[in-house]
């Protein structure tokens, strides 16, 4: 009687005989076809003139970038200014060459068991000081011209959760971000909203927009038909009407006009902090000796590394001092002035990381405020709703795609959560310089392993003994 089980394994042991001679043959020929292919294009790179030669597209591509490859498709394809999100791509000297001190016996460091005091106040000589648990501001981002309702609740209520603030930005102020943010700081903009009594009324510090990262003094118009229903009531539009951002504030045609418009500020409110947002440029000591002489309690500086959702790529790319240049100048500024008592200084443009937040501190600033880090901490775990068709952002933009799948509350909390992670890794860092205050770390925390970065922040080079 024939054996099935032997006859089954010898039909199954040819079949994948002839799968594995079948599967040679096929690796035999791929290899043929590939040697033919790559020899094929090899020699006609090697044999035909530039002008028309394939390889000559590398070299082009070699002496640019895609990024520039791409902007000047997007410019011949529109013929209108290129308007692009979230900062300049190209570098700009930054914090990477300064470098923390580390205490060992010379000074010795904090031990864990000592609490580090993280506290931040603004306004410190104002009626009604503004009290925060951090010195990590989120920055001004507008409702409506900028982020969804969604993604603007996930800001409020992520800095409330950690004792912080966040900004109104260019956008209109709204009951609902009033009702979940405890900080709330609103922007008094270069347009006609947020100008109203009853709103100032309402918040824990007003900042007069002067200039922003990425717009630098530009006008912007928004028409009626671009702009939703609920946006144009919120901005109070009449039928028609454009929201026109001003290239400046209509309320100052001279310097001296700052002074009377931040009194007018400070009796409406009854005496909460009122700053001063502006990009620097490098007039920025004699914009500072303005804002002084108006009396602001707050100074926040966007420095060129800022960002917007929509700005001109030119303007980006182009203007303003770097984030570290403008701080460094700016706090030597009010050092000199001996103005530290009652003007507080904010700075923020390319910050990411605890160790960006901590060198800023070190060079000056009483408190730093993010925007691009912020929406990428709040899109953790909620990017792949629009990848890998659209970009990430499409869940957090007021006119986004995918906008109404971002979830609010998860951003929140991973956003909270980026937050508190980066302060304690900056508790951590305060007790290993020594310090028991975030306030007091100051330029002798750093040493720089470059001459410029040494130039630029008055510290010591790291190959130079400090005695």
């Amino acid at each position: 009687m024939p054996n099935k089980s032997y006859n089954h394994l010898k039909s199954a042991g040819e079949i994948l005989g002839m799968g594995a001679l079948g599967a040679a043959g096929a690796f035999l020929l791929g290899r043929l076809g590939y040697k033919l292919f790559v020899s094929h294009n090899v020699s006609t790179v090697l044999q035909k003139p530039y002008d028309e030669n394939i390889f000559e597209t590398y070299i082009t591509s070699s002496r640019t970038n895609a990024i520039t490859i791409v902007d000047t498709g997007l410019r011949a394809q529109t013929g209108k200014a290129l308007m692009r999100p979230l900062g300049t791509p190209f570098p700009m000297p930054d914090f990477s060459s300064m470098r923390l001190d580390t205490a060992q016996l010379n000074r010795f460091p904090a031990t864990n068991d000592i609490e580090v005091d993280t506290t931040l106040v603004l306004g410190k000589k104002a009626a009604k000081p503004m009290k925060l648990d951090i010195p990590i501001l989120i920055g001004a981002m507008g409702y409506g011209l900028q982020l969804s309702k969604q993604a603007k609740l996930a800001l409020a209520e992520a800095a409330t959760k950690v004792g912080t603030a966040t900004n109104t930005g260019a956008g209109p102020f709204t009951d609902w971000e009033r009702a979940a943010a405890k900080h709330l700081i609103v922007q008094y903009p270069r347009a006609k909203w947020n100008h109203d009594p009853a709103i100032l009324r309402q918040a824990d510090m007003v900042e007069i927009q002067i200039g922003t990262g990425g717009l630098a003094g530009i006008g912007m118009a928004y028409g009626w038909s671009e702009l939703a229903p609920e946006v144009r009531q919120a901005l109070e539009l009449k039928p028609g009407e454009e929201a026109v951002y001003h290239a400046r504030l209509p309320e100052i045609s001279r310097p001296q006009d700052l002074r009377v418009l931040v009194s007018d500020l400070r009796r409406i409110t009854g005496g909460v902090p009122i700053g001063v947002k502006m990009m620097c440029g490098n007039d920025i000591e004699r914009d500072l000796a303005i804002v002084l002489d108006a009396e602001v309690d707050v100074i926040a500086l966007a420095g060129g590394q800022a960002a917007n959702h929509s700005s001109p790529a030119t303007i980006m790319d182009n203007f303003g001092l770097p984030t570290a240049y403008a701080l460094c100048r700016a706090s030597r500024f009010l050092d000199r002035e001996k103005v530290r008592d009652r003007v507080s200084l904010l700075a923020g443009g390319g910050l990411e990381s605890p160790g960006d937040f901590l060198k800023a501190l070190a060079l000056g600033a009483d408190g730093v405020f993010i925007g691009t880090a912020a929406l990428i901490a709040m899109l953790h775990n909620q990017e792949f709703k629009a990848l890998p068709f659209e970009p990430p952002t499409q869940l957090l933009w007021y006119t986004g795609k995918y906008k109404h799948k971002f979830n609010p509350k998860d951003g929140a909390g991973h956003l909270a959560n980026f937050l508190r992670a980066s302060m304690e890794e900056m508790r951590m860092a305060a007790r290993a310089l020594g310090k028991t205050a975030l306030r007091d770390l100051s330029g002798d925390d750093l040493f720089a392993t470059d001459e410029q970065a040494a130039k630029v922040a008055n510290i010591i080079m790291a190959y130079r003994p400090t005695s």
